[in-house]
Parts: structure tokens; C-alpha cells; sequence
């Protein structure tokens, strides 16, 4: 049986209606994180392989910054439904266009990264729009709910997803995996046209992003909470890099090991996910310090074992600890948040945050060819509980200020049906 509060987010008509659109994005981009670093491989010299990897991986979602900081005059205003709907079109558009090359003969590395590059401009901004879309539809008593069951089913397309691409892979090629991902986010962007309800309020005005900096600014905690999740996100990047020429070259195996590798980040990451919303009142800093510790230490035996069996546990166990990392930084975030600056708070953290995992990949692609595959892997493992153990230093000799709990849930309304805009 469900918690109260999940049950009450799917009560919600508009919440409840788009999440089909979302799982089977998410479901979409599972297959993506192996059809997009597997087609790179395809396309890539060997001795290129690693940067040629690191530049694909980086262009899926680092060009998205630029388009937080050229577009925010015509999109900082826009309802969350119109974010979504015009990312999803824009990437189903670019990921069709790509396979469609490559089955004429007509995609080589270079045109391949930039379309992975233009496919991501207006990504910052979907993220926005799918956080807000929370806020606008739910009580904020049901944030932290209803962020972790759309968290939920983020974590679960890696359970099916990556495991899919593999086969999809092996058999069809990786462009077939690519072209699966178009379809799901067009069927995202139909679902999402036919949103008509309290998510669709009306036009904000425009806010300036440094206005969001401002804000952020004011509230030392979220400032410090926002650098530690950057600095992890780059420590990460390197293994989205690391593991598929770790299973090419230590392992000899095909896509589907790493598919089942992903699949079971995605069966942690999961139920992780769904656990997230008891956390709302353990204090902040120890339980996001431990999540970073946590996974840190999960991906280290596969790097040392070198065995699927080693990196389903790892990873599985990885998946369970890193997945409540975004639904409670997310909505503590919000909480604080103005209610004008919604969207464009949420496309200020994203645009920051999108930068970290691409630069992290890119030295991801130097660390493989100076220290290979299995090296990379235990420098990101180790530096990660460094960056927990150097953050526990830190609050002992400068104490976070005011908000040292997690952002507890507020006491339930005697009228359940109110509607609250309070996010960011």
C-alpha cells in the first residue's frame, strides 16, 4: 500500500496524467545512456575511443548552459508545460535525425557530437519545467512525494532501459537505441499537450538569472548545499566515461553487460527513490554528507574485481544510495524559493549543475588514457568520500547556518484540496 502522501500526488488529476509522458522518457533516455556511448565507440577510431566517448557524453547535456543563458529572456516567464513540451520536441526531432543519418552513411563522429550538442539546448529548461510542474500541481506537504515517485521512475528506466539498449544494440545496432529515445519523447511531448489543468497557470514574468544568484546567495546553506552537488556531479562524470571502456577492454563484453550493469543502478536507484520521502526529517548535511560518502565507496570493487558480479552489486547498492540525493536537495530548494522565480531558480541550479557531470566526463576521457579504465573508476570513487570527509570538516569548524535539519514536511491542511505555487 502506498504512503498517504504518494497517494495523495496521484490523486491530483494533472499530476497523475503526465506521468505516463515521464516514465516512458525516462525510459527513452535509460536506453540513451548506453545507445549514445555506444555509438560513439562505433564511430570512433580505437585509439580515439576515450575522448571521442567523453566529448559525446559532455555534448548530451553541457550545450544546455548555453541555452540557460541566451534563452532565459523568452522561457524564464513559461509555465512548466510549455518547458516540457518544447524540449521534448526539439529532442525528439534531433534524436530521429541522428539514426536516420547513420543508416545512410552519412554520420561520422564530428556531426554526431554536434547533434548531441543542439539536442540538448533546451534541457536546463525542461528540468525546470518538470521540477516546477511538481509545485504547481502539489501541496507542499506532497513536494518531497511527489518528487521522489517522478524520481522514482527516472531510476526505474535504468532498471528496464539500459538492459533493453543492449539487446536493442546487439541486434539492431546502437543508432536503433537512439531513434526508441526520439519516439519516447514525442510521446512525452503529446501527453504533455493535452495538460490542461492548474499546471498550466499563466505566464510568469521574466526573471533575470542573476536575480536567481542573488537569491541563492542569501540562504548560506543552499549556497554551500549547491557547490558540494557540483563538485560531486564532477566526480561522477568520469564514470559514465570509465565503465563502458572498462567492459570493451578489461571485460571483453558486448553492450548488454553494461546494460545490466546500468540495470541495476536502476533497481537500487529505485527503491532509493520511493525511500527518499521518509528522509524529510533526518537532519541535512549528515544524510546528504553520507549519501556522497555512501557511493563513493559502492563503486569501488567493481574497479578492483573487474566482474559483472562485482559491478551489479556495486552499482545496485550504489543505485539505493545516490537516488534520494535529488528529490530532497530539490525540494529543500524549493521551499525557500519566491514563488515568481520558480522556474528560473530551478534553470539557475540546473545550469550549474549540467556543467558538472559533461567537465567531469571530459576529464573522465584524460584520466582513461593516463590511468585506464579501472584507475579512473578508483580516483573517482576515492576523491568522492574525500569531498564527504572534507565537508564534514568544514561543518564542524564553520556550522551550517539557520537550516541545519532537512526540510521537514509541513503540517497537513484541514482542506486537502488547496493548491499551493511555491517551488523553485
Amino acid at each position: 500500500m502506498l504512503p498517504k502522501s504518494y497517494t495523495r500526488c496521484l490523486a491530483n488529476p494533472d499530476f497523475r496524467r503526465l506521468q505516463p509522458g515521464f516514465l516512458v522518457s525516462f525510459l527513452g533516455d535509460g536506453m540513451s545512456f548506453v545507445g549514445v556511448t555506444w555509438l560513439a565507440i562505433e564511430l570512433a577510431a580505437p585509439a580515439d575511443r576515450s575522448m571521442v566517448v567523453a566529448l559525446a557524453v559532455a555534448a548530451y547535456s553541457l550545450p544546455a548552459v548555453i541555452g540557460s543563458l541566451t534563452l532565459g529572456r523568452w522561457l524564464s516567464g513559461r509555465n512548466a508545460r510549455s518547458l516540457i513540451l518544447a524540449n521534448s520536441l526539439l529532442r525528439g526531432a534531433v534524436f530521429a535525425l541522428i539514426p536516420a543519418l547513420y543508416w545512410m552513411g552519412l554520420l561520422d563522429a564530428p556531426t554526431y557530437i554536434v547533434l548531441l550538442a543542439f539536442s540538448s539546448v533546451l534541457h536546463v529548461w525542461g528540468t525546470a519545467g518538470r521540477q516546477t510542474f511538481v509545485a504547481e500541481t502539489l501541496p507542499a506537504q506532497d513536494r518531497l512525494a511527489g518528487h521522489s515517485l517522478v524520481g522514482s521512475q527516472e531510476q526505474l528506466s535504468y532498471i528496464a532501459g539500459p538492459p533493453l539498449a543492449g539487446l536493442v544494440s546487439a541486434a539492431f545496432g546502437p543508432a536503433a537505441v537512439l531513434a526508441g529515445d526520439a519516439v519516447s519523447y514525442l510521446y512525452l511531448a503529446r501527453v504533455t499537450a493535452r495538460v490542461r489543468g492548474d499546471s498550466t497557470v499563466g505566464s510568469r514574468p521574466a526573471i533575470p538569472l542573476r536575480r536567481s544568484g542573488r537569491t541563492l546567495a542569501r540562504h548560506r546553506d543552499l549556497m554551500g548545499l549547491l557547490a558540494l552537488t557540483f563538485v560531486f556531479y564532477l566526480l561522477y562524470g568520469p564514470i559514465e566515461v570509465a565503465v563502458p571502456i572498462f567492459v570493451v577492454e578489461r571485460m571483453g563484453a558486448d553492450p548488454t553487460v553494461l546494460g545490466w550493469i546500468w540495470g541495476a543502478f536502476g533497481i537500487g536507484a529505485v527503491i532509493g527513490a520511493l525511500l527518499a520521502g521518509s528522509l524529510r526529517r533526518l537532519p541535512l548535511w549528515p544524510t546528504v554528507l553520507a549519501i556522497v560518502a555512501g557511493w563513493g565507496l559502492a563503486i569501488l570493487p567493481f574497479a578492483q574485481f573487474g566482474t559483472l558480479a562485482a559491478g551489479i552489486a556495486g552499482f545496485g547498492l550504489g543505485g539505493l544510495i545516490y537516488a534520494p540525493y535529488g528529490p530532497v536537495t530539490i525540494t529543500l530548494l524549493q521551499r525557500k524559493a519566491p514563488v515568481e522565480e520558480l522556474v528560473s531558480l530551478s534553470a539557475f541550479r540546473s545550469a550549474i549543475l549540467v556543467i558538472a557531470t559533461p567537465l567531469g566526463a571530459v576529464l573522465g576521457g584524460l584520466l582513461v588514457g593516463a590511468f585506464g579504465a579501472a584507475g579512473t573508476i578508483r580516483i573517482s570513487g576515492l576523491a568522492t568520500v574525500g569531498l564527504a570527509v572534507l565537508g564534514v570538516i568544514l561543518i564542524l569548524l564553520v556550522p551550517p547556518h539557520r537550516h541545519r535539519g532537512a526540510p521537514e514536511e509541513p503540517q497537513e491542511p484541514q482542506v486537502s484540496d488547496r493548491r499551493h505555487v511555491d517551488q523553485a
